[in-house]
């Protein structure tokens, strides 16, 4: 058994055009194509009804005011969680302010606060090469790249001097104050290359990063880890694990077989050739962060929870059990942080961490999810 009791679980899902009502239990789907009615587990969350279907992408609020610049105009206007944007416009986000676009194909670009960006070019149709290029007017942005079948397919994000492209993965960039271009790449190998120079071209590997500073010579690429604390979970194939950080605003994880979300700056999710699924989360912060996991076939499962301090192991909780088909439980995972090494997120050292038992989970999975037509369909076949 399980380390506490669960609940009968299974029933049909209204639509997938959901919104997000309180901090911790919303499920949101945003459908692309013709697709309305799913079957899921439960209904939970209060129907808003369809969403305005976009050609291009949707813009989703996850925390704070954010405003939008269309296309051929310099005013800004308060976004609405939701909306279509189009080539040309721009993204603008205050202090505290995360929001999410969200492409055709179901690549993700994660707008941070403080940041202008601009939507340069999106070019996604079947049969061709696909093509998506952000460009970053200054401030920080957080980008999953779904990987797709044509191997000619990019996704660039682009500073005045330099372009970073991946066909598939996860990858970071800021646009700094001083001129300065720096990016990072947590999975897949980035393309980074000077757009005046067709010689200056870097192959970046996972795990590492490069920063170009103006009238400096090509960069070196070097490790890159956000902040030396973090909470990785390994997840036997059974279970799909999801985790909603501290800000209580964003997400990590699983939602179906293959389908993945990644909302938290830097941080990794993946699946291993046997079906264990992995997430780990910067974790410079005591927390807490909720676990959700569901169950994808019944059977037995085991979950590890494994806090680090720069790559080594400072405590490690199991959670096993069995579970059904669509059954959903929960668990917080709350750290103690060293008072000696200060409380700045990057250099935080986690000292101890403590999982509580899984309880069941009577609400809808945390954070905003927002997909592709193609992830809706792996959804429904759950």
């Amino acid at each position: 058994m399980y380390l506490a009791h669960s609940e009968e679980g299974s029933a049909t899902l209204q639509r997938v055009l959901w919104r997000r009502f309180t901090t911790m239990s919303c499920f949101s789907v945003i459908l692309f194509a013709g697709l309305v009615l799913l079957p899921v587990h439960h209904v939970w969350a209060q129907p808003s009804g369809p969403r305005t279907v976009s050609a291009t992408a949707t813009l989703s609020i996850l925390a704070g005011t954010v405003q939008h610049v269309p296309n051929g105009t310099n005013q800004p206007q308060p976004a609405k969680d939701g909306m279509t944007v189009a080539v040309g416009d721009r993204v603008l986000t205050g202090p505290k302010t995360f929001a999410v676009v969200t492409f055709l194909d179901g690549s993700t670009l994660e707008v941070c606060p403080n940041s202008d960006v601009a939507i340069k070019a999106v070019d996604i149709s079947p049969g061709k090469s696909s093509t998506i290029n952000i460009r970053i007017n200054f401030g920080l942005v957080w980008v999953r790249v779904v990987k797709l079948l044509d191997p000619k397919a990019t996704f660039s994000l682009e500073a005045n001097t330099v372009r970073a492209s991946v066909h598939d993965g996860l990858i970071g960039a800021r646009q700094n104050a001083d001129g300065s271009f720096e990016c990072w790449t947590q999975a897949g190998t980035m393309l980074v290359e000077d757009k005046f120079d067709s010689k200056v071209k870097i192959n970046v590997t996972p795990g590492h990063r490069v920063k170009f500073e103006p009238g400096m010579p090509p960069p070196a690429q070097n490790p890159f880890t956000l902040q030396q604390s973090t909470v990785r979970i390994t997840a036997s194939p059974t279970v799909l694990p999801l985790v909603l950080i501290q800000d209580k605003a964003r997400v990590a994880g699983f939602v179906a077989p293959g389908v993945e979300i990644n909302q938290v700056l830097s941080s990794f999710t993946g699946v291993a050739a046997d079906g264990t699924h992995t997430v780990e989360i910067p974790a410079g912060v005591a927390g807490p962060f909720l676990l959700a996991v569901e169950g994808v076939r019944e059977g037995p499962f085991k979950i590890i929870v494994t806090g680090l301090f720069k790559g080594e192991q400072v405590y490690q909780q199991e959670l096993s059990g069995t579970i059904r088909k669509g059954e959903r439980l929960t668990a917080e995972i709350a750290q103690q942080m060293n008072p000696a090494a200060g409380d700045d997120p990057k250099t935080a050292r986690v000292q101890s961490g403590r999982v509580a038992p899984l309880q069941s989970l009577s609400g809808p999975l945390p954070g905003t999810i927002v997909l592709s037509a193609e992830e809706v369909k792996q959804l429904a076949g759950m």
